[in-house]
């Protein structure tokens, strides 16, 4: 998986480095990651309750302003209890480390503001983070738009997983 490089001291960039007015692709980048990250944070909430054994009305009250992360952590311990349950709790910890690293660009979007792009290299978008990096620095962290498509693409398909899952458990049922 690719990362974002943290841009400090010397390496930090001039005025004129800079991009301030995004190209449509950025955007969309940015705008795919934000609107799957909001898809999977509901399906991990409908997930976390169905394991749980609450209704969704029930688990959205419970589980709605928990983090995603947090969300997979409840999801391990409540499935420890169903039969394969340890099998399933160690599986749900491998993709809540992927959850975790992929969560940062999606962060960094929703939490810093966006600078614009390097001209030296237009596949990198910028953020000022208000996070202290050395004695008197902060950080801008320089995020590729290709992490942002895999995170967007690993979110999409943990969505469907967590769905999919919701629908073996809890199905909705037919009507008459």
């Amino acid at each position: 998986m690719s990362s974002f490089i943290v841009i400090n001291g010397k390496d930090f960039p001039r005025e004129g480095d800079i991009q301030r007015e995004l190209e449509q692709r950025h955007r969309d980048a940015m705008l795919d990651l934000v609107l799957a990250w909001g898809e999977l944070d509901g399906a991990l909430g409908m997930l976390l309750s169905v394991a749980s054994g609450v209704s969704m009305a029930d688990g959205a009250e419970r589980f709605a302003k928990r983090s995603g992360s947090a969300k997979l952590q409840d999801l391990c311990k409540a499935v420890r209890t169903h039969p394969q349950g340890d099998q399933a709790a160690r599986m749900i910890r491998r993709h809540k480390k992927t959850y975790e690293q992929y969560s940062i660009p999606r962060n960094r979007i929703a939490h810093s503001k966006c600078i614009g792009f390097q001209l030296a290299d237009p596949d990198f978008i910028l953020f000022a983070v208000f996070e202290k990096h050395d004695i008197n620095e902060l950080i801008i962290d320089a995020i590729p738009i290709q992490l942002m498509a895999h995170a967007t693409r690993w979110g999409k398909s943990m969505t469907r997983v967590a769905l999919k899952i919701v629908d073996q458990i809890a199905p909705i049922p037919e009507k008459c």
